[in-house]
């Protein structure tokens, strides 16, 4: 343990990401609704995300609380995207309530009025970005995969997709950590814990096996992270530089 721990802070200065990557990076920790109950890891987990990002590109965009608006998230991710050129990468991060056909933005008062699935996908495909992740700490967002969620994600190009849980499954927050688990166990992860042939390259089959058992274990089974798209499993999420 003592050794893992000595690997991933001497990689975690080292970030190297091969292309741009343009990131935007959603927590909602408090609704303007009533009927949706406050989180309390939400906003600590985009913040953390972004954190991430940051160590490797300065294009990355966090919105936390009342200020992530349905419309606010929308142009955010146009503007960001938008700027994207063949070669880069795109990352959409979101923590918060979800329900079975999109994510609850804060100002939202009913499901009509909530960022849909389709209205993520659309944007993003329309990015020229070659490489495309969406990451997802929400309830129900494993359901993104299924087309009576309103999506029509076979569709979707060549979008990852990572979700903290099934379609039927809620999200769990720690009360003794800083993070919900899926994004606690993803950070872990990313940062050098799920490169398991230690080649300083992080794969989607590695980040994906480390975080689903990791989430699976510290939940008792409630819990079971979603990983779906059209992607090689050995496809490089981020690689660290030698020292």
């Amino acid at each position: 343990m003592r050794a893992l721990i000595i690997f991933i802070a001497c990689i975690a200065v080292s970030l190297h990401l091969s292309a741009e990557t343009y990131v935007v990076s959603i927590g909602i920790g408090t609704y303007a609704s009533p009927q949706l109950k406050n989180l309390n890891k939400t906003e600590n987990d985009a913040k953390a995300i972004s954190a991430f990002y940051r160590i490797g590109t300065d294009k990355v965009v966090t919105i936390t609380g009342k200020h992530a608006t349905k419309e606010q998230i929308l142009d955010s991710m146009r503007n960001q995207f938008g700027r994207a050129k063949a070669d880069d990468k795109i990352v959409f991060y979101f923590s918060g309530h979800g329900y079975p056909g999109g994510f609850c933005t804060y100002d939202m008062t009913k499901e009509e009025e909530g960022l849909a699935y389709t209205e993520v996908i659309d944007i993003m495909k329309q990015s020229k970005a070659s490489s495309k992740y969406i990451f997802a700490d929400a309830c129900h967002s494993g359901a993104i995969r299924k087309k009576n969620s309103g999506t029509e994600t076979p569709q979707a190009g060549n979008i990852l997709f990572f979700l903290s849980s099934r379609g039927n499954e809620y999200s769990i927050e720690s009360a003794f950590a800083a993070n919900g688990y899926f994004t606690k166990h993803l950070l872990r992860g990313l940062r050098g814990a799920a490169d398991s042939d230690r080649n300083r390259k992080i794969t989607a089959s590695e980040i994906f096996k480390y975080v689903s058992e990791g989430v699976a274990k510290q939940t008792d089974g409630k819990q079971h992270p979603v990983m779906w798209g059209k992607f090689d499993d050995n496809l490089i999420i981020v690689e660290y530089k030698k020292k």
